[in-house]
C-alpha cells in the first residue's frame, strides 16, 4: 500500500466517522459514563448505610492482607466484567452497521456520487470493513481505558481513607498495559474470527433490495430449517452439519479474551482458576491456529470479493 492508498484509507475511515458519530465516537463514551455514574451512586448509597466506612475499610484491610494471585484475580477480573458491557454493545453496533453499509448509499442513491470519485470500488467496500475490524474497537477500547482509569481512581480515594496504599493494592493487581494489551489483541483476532459474518452482512448489504440485517438472518435460518425438515424425513435424526447452528456457535465464541481454565474433578470446594484468567495471551492466540479460523478467512474472501463485485454494479434503483 503506497502512502496515497494509505492517505485515501484514512479519509474514508474518517467519512465513516464523520456519518455515524452517535454510533462510534459518543455510544462508548456513554456507556463510560454510565458506568462511572452508577458507581458513584452505588458508593454513595452504600456510605449511607455503612456509618464511618467501618465495613468498607475493614474489607479493603482484609483485602490487602490476601496474597498477590488473588488480588490480580480480583483487579482484573472486576475490570474485565465491565469491560464486557463494552463488548457486547460493540458488537451489536458492527453488525448492524455492516448490514447498512453498502445498501444506504444505494437507498439514498448517494452511491453514484461516491462512484463518481477516484476512489475504487475495492477500497470503499475495505473502508468499510476496516471501521468495523480497526475504528471502532479503537474507539471502544479507548473508553473502556478511561473508564479502568477512573474506577482505579475511586478505589484508590477510598483505599487511602481506610488506610490501604492503592498502588500495590490496586494498581499494580490491575496490570493495566498488559490487560490493555490484551484486551488489544483480542480484538484483532475477534475480528478475523468474525470475518465471516462481517463479510457476509456486507455481502447482502451489496445487493439486498430492502431491510438487509433482516435477509441476512433469514437465508441461513431458512437453510438450517430445510436441513433440519430433510434430515428427520430422510433420516429421523438432526443433521451433523448446519449452517444457522454454525453461525451462531462463530458469533457465540466470538467473546475477548477470557480464559478460566477452570479444574474440576466433582469436589465444588477443589475448583481452581487459572492465575491469568480474563487475560490470557495464549487463550487469544489461540484462535489463529484453529483450522475453523482459516477456513473463516476463505470464506470472507469470497463474499468481500462478491460485495465489491455488487458494488461495481450498484445502480440508483
Amino acid at each position: 500500500m503506497n502512502r496515497q492508498t494509505f492517505i485515501t484509507f484514512l479519509t474514508l475511515l474518517k467519512r465513516e466517522l464523520w456519518e455515524s458519530p452517535v454510533a462510534f465516537k459518543w455510544t462508548p463514551l456513554a456507556i463510560a459514563g454510565l458506568i462511572i455514574l452508577f458507581t458513584i451512586v452505588a458508593m454513595v448509597l452504600g456510605a449511607r448505610f455503612d456509618t464511618g466506612m467501618t465495613f468498607t475499610s475493614d474489607a479493603l484491610r482484609m483485602f490487602a492482607n490476601e496474597p498477590p494471585e488473588q488480588k490480580n484475580l480480583v483487579v482484573s477480573g472486576m475490570l474485565f466484567s465491565f469491560s464486557t458491557i463494552f463488548f457486547q454493545l460493540m458488537l451489536l453496533i458492527i453488525l448492524f452497521y455492516l448490514a447498512g453499509s453498502l445498501y444506504d448509499d444505494r437507498k439514498d442513491r448517494s452511491v453514484l456520487f461516491w462512484k463518481s470519485l477516484p476512489v475504487s470500488d475495492w477500497m470503499t467496500v475495505m473502508s468499510k470493513l476496516g471501521t468495523a475490524v480497526i475504528l471502532v474497537p479503537a474507539m471502544f477500547l479507548g473508553a473502556i481505558m478511561l473508564t479502568h482509569l477512573v474506577l482505579l481512581m475511586i478505589a484508590s480515594g477510598y483505599g487511602l481513607l481506610a488506610g490501604v496504599n492503592p498502588i500495590t493494592e490496586f494498581w499494580l493487581p490491575a496490570s493495566l498495559p498488559r490487560l490493555w494489551t490484551v484486551m488489544a489483541f483480542g480484538l484483532i483476532v475477534q475480528a478475523l474470527w468474525l470475518l465471516p459474518i462481517y463479510a457476509w452482512l456486507m455481502f447482502c448489504s451489496s445487493w439486498a433490495p430492502r431491510l438487509p440485517i433482516l435477509i441476512a438472518i433469514a437465508i441461513p435460518a431458512a437453510i438450517a430449517i430445510m436441513q433440519h425438515v430433510w434430515s428427520l424425513i430422510s433420516t429421523f435424526n438432526l443433521p451433523g452439519f448446519n449452517l444457522g447452528l454454525i453461525m451462531l456457535k462463530r458469533l457465540g465464541a466470538g467473546i475477548v479474551p477470557m480464559s478460566a481454565d477452570i479444574q474440576f474433578d466433582g469436589n465444588y470446594d477443589d475448583i481452581q482458576f487459572h492465575p491469568d484468567l480474563f487475560m490470557s495471551l495464549s487463550n487469544v492466540f489461540g484462535y489463529l491456529v484453529r483450522w475453523e479460523m482459516w477456513i473463516g478467512l476463505l470464506i470472507s474472501a469470497v463474499l468481500l470479493a462478491a460485495a465489491v463485485w455488487f458494488r461495481r454494479r450498484a445502480t440508483d434503483n
